[in-house]
């Protein structure tokens, strides 16, 4: 039983981190493709230069609210979905 959970729980920080690099993935892409500089973006967002590069960079955990101010600064609207498992 607790080997289950100990899977169980690596198993999901993998997905936490997937779904993490993705978002950021996306974020980057989509400034890049809109020629946006981080500076830019912090200035439409609110959001301090340092914490948009961390937050590129993965060393920050972008909370809900800091993806739809980004999603904001960007034109762009957030859509978080709970999709039902394979």
């Amino acid at each position: 039983m607790r080997q289950d959970r100990e899977k169980d729980k690596i198993l999901l920080e993998k997905v936490q981190t997937e779904v993490r690099k993705a978002t950021i993935e996306k974020i980057v892409q989509i400034r890049k493709e809109k020629k946006i500089t981080q500076q830019e973006l912090a200035e439409r967002t609110g959001i301090l230069r340092p914490n948009i590069a961390r937050m590129e960079s993965g060393n920050y955990n972008p909370t809900i609210d800091m993806l739809v101010r980004l999603a904001d600064g960007l034109g762009m609207d957030v859509d978080i979905q709970l999709l039902p498992r394979e």
